[in-house]
C-alpha cells in the first residue's frame, strides 16, 4: 500500500520561531563598546624600510620533472593516398588539378591531414589546383 507524503509549506505571514527571532534581531552594544567606537584610533606606527631581494639567477635549462609533450602519432595513409600525394608533389608550379571524381575523397582525406592545401581556382576549367604543404614534403621524403 503506497503513502502519499505531502509537504507542508510555510506560511509566509506566520509570526517567526523564537531562533528566527532570535538571529534576526538588532544586537546591542555595551557601553564600553560604544566609548572604543567613539575614541578616535591611534596613529599607525611608520613603515619599516623595504628589504631589496637579490634578483633571481638564470637556471640552466634543467628537466623540472613537469608533463612531457607526446610525441604526435605518425600519419597513416592508404596506398591510393600516397601515390597521389606524390603526384601533387611533382605536379608542375601551378599546382595538380582533381582528374578523375574517385580521386575526390583522397584529396579531402588529405586535406583534412594538412599534407596538402588548395591553391587558386584554374582561370579556363574553374577547378582547385592542389599544392603539396611542408608536412606533406616531410611525408613523402620520409
Amino acid at each position: 500500500m503506497a503513502v502519499k507524503k505531502t509537504t507542508k509549506k510555510k506560511d509566509e505571514s506566520a509570526a517567526p520561531t523564537k531562533a528566527e527571532a532570535k538571529e534576526t534581531a538588532p544586537k546591542k552594544k555595551s557601553a564600553k563598546a560604544k566609548e572604543a567606537a567613539s575614541a578616535p584610533a591611534p596613529e599607525p606606527a611608520p613603515a619599516p624600510a623595504p628589504v631589496e631581494e637579490p634578483a633571481p639567477t638564470p637556471k640552466a635549462s634543467a628537466p623540472t620533472g613537469g608533463a612531457k609533450k607526446a610525441a604526435a602519432a605518425p600519419i597513416k595513409l592508404s596506398s591510393s593516398q600516397q601515390d597521389l600525394l606524390k603526384k601533387i608533389g611533382e605536379a608542375p608550379e601551378p599546382g595538380y588539378t582533381l582528374g578523375k571524381k574517385i580521386e575526390q575523397r583522397s584529396i579531402d582525406g588529405l586535406l583534412e591531414k594538412k599534407l596538402i592545401k588548395k591553391g587558386a581556382k584554374d582561370k579556363e576549367s574553374g577547378n582547385v589546383r592542389y599544392l603539396i604543404s611542408s608536412a606533406g614534403k616531410k611525408h613523402i621524403g620520409a
